[in-house]
C-alpha cells in the first residue's frame, strides 16, 4: 500500500444484521478501519454505508439513538454514542476514547430479474420487483447512488447476459458495480468488472456481512479508499459528489474470502 498523508476509507456494502451486538459492530468497524489506516499511514476518516433490505429500519433506529443521547454501553466492547451530522443521510459514531467513524444510509433492492441494486446515501423506500433499468432510474431520481453488487451465482446465465447488455447500454452512465469481501479469492475476476471498467464504471467494494453472528467481526475490513479525508458535516454528500466526478478514482483494500471460509459461510447460511 502507498503511504498517504490524508485519505478516506469506505466500506460500501454493510448489513447491520439482527444477530449483531451493536457495540461489537461499532468496535469491529473501528478496529478494522484503524488496521487499514495504520498500513496506509496518515490521517484518515472512515465511513460505512448501510445497505438495508426491505422491511428493515436500522438507520432510523440509529437516528433515534442520536436524539435520545443515550450511550451504548458494553463491558467488553466499550461505550459508544451517536451524533447527528449536518445531513439527514449520515450519523457519526463516537467511542469513549475518541474513536470516530461515519455511518451513512442506503437500501438494497431486488429487481424483477432477481438482481440486486444498492441505493447508497438514501433511506427512502424503493419498490421491489421492477426491472433492472426501472430500478436504476428510480434510484437516480431519488438522488441516491446506484450500485449493482456482485453476488454468488447472481451474475451467471440469463442474468449475467442481461447485466452485460445493461453495462453496454447508455443507461449504465452514472451507475457503479459492487464487489464484496465474501467473493472467493481463487475465483477469477468477474467479466462484468472488466466490461464495466471498459465503460468507465467504477467498482465499489464492501464487506457485505452475512446474517451469522461471527460476521460482525468483518465490518470495515473490505472496501476502498480515496485521497483526502471526508468532512464530518456532510460526508455522504461529499463522497457521492466525489464518486460521480468524471475523474474519480477508488483503490480497493482488504482480502477476499479464503476457499474454506467461503464454504463455511455458504454452509452456515443454508443451515440458518
Amino acid at each position: 500500500m502507498v503511504k498517504n498523508s490524508s485519505f478516506a476509507l469506505v466500506d460500501a456494502h454493510v448489513h447491520m444484521q439482527d444477530c449483531f451486538n451493536l457495540a461489537q459492530f461499532f468496535r469491529s468497524a473501528f478496529n478494522n478501519f484503524k488496521t487499514t489506516a495504520d498500513q496506509l499511514g496518515g490521517d484518515y476518516s472512515a465511513l460505512i454505508v448501510l445497505t438495508e433490505v426491505s422491511g428493515t429500519q436500522r438507520f432510523s433506529q440509529l437516528k433515534e439513538l442520536c436524539a435520545s443521547a443515550e450511550p451504548i454501553q458494553d463491558d467488553v466492547y466499550g461505550t459508544w454514542r451517536l451524533q447527528e451530522t449536518a445531513e439527514s443521510c449520515s450519523v457519526e459514531v463516537i467511542g469513549s476514547e475518541g474513536e470516530s467513524f461515519i455511518i451513512a444510509s442506503g437500501r438494497q433492492i431486488v429487481t424483477m430479474e432477481k438482481l440486486e441494486v444498492l441505493a447508497l446515501f438514501s433511506d427512502s423506500q424503493f419498490p421491489e420487483g421492477e426491472s433492472l433499468q426501472q430500478t436504476i432510474e428510480r434510484v437516480k431520481k431519488g438522488k441516491a447512488l446506484p450500485v449493482i453488487p456482485w453476488g454468488v451465482g447472481k451474475w451467471l446465465g440469463k442474468r449475467g447476459k442481461l447485466l452485460s447488455e445493461f453495462i453496454n447500454s447508455e443507461h449504465s452512465q452514472g451507475v457503479f458495480l459492487g464487489d464484496n469481501g465474501g467473493r472467493p479469492i481463487l475465483w477469477p475476476t468477474p467479466d462484468h468488472f472488466i466490461l464495466g471498467g471498459q465503460r468507465g464504471m467504477l467498482v465499489l467494494p464492501g464487506t457485505d456481512p452475512l446474517p451469522l453472528a461471527r460476521e460482525v467481526a468483518r465490518v470495515g475490513s473490505f472496501g476502498f479508499y480515496q485521497a483526502e479525508k471526508l468532512s464530518t458535516d456532510c460526508p455522504g454528500a461529499e463522497l457521492m459528489s466525489r464518486l460521480l466526478d468524471a475523474n474519480a478514482l477508488v483503490t480497493p483494500y482488504g482480502k477476499l474470502r479464503a476457499p474454506l471460509s467461503f464454504l463455511s459461510d455458504q454452509f452456515g447460511i443454508r443451515l440458518k
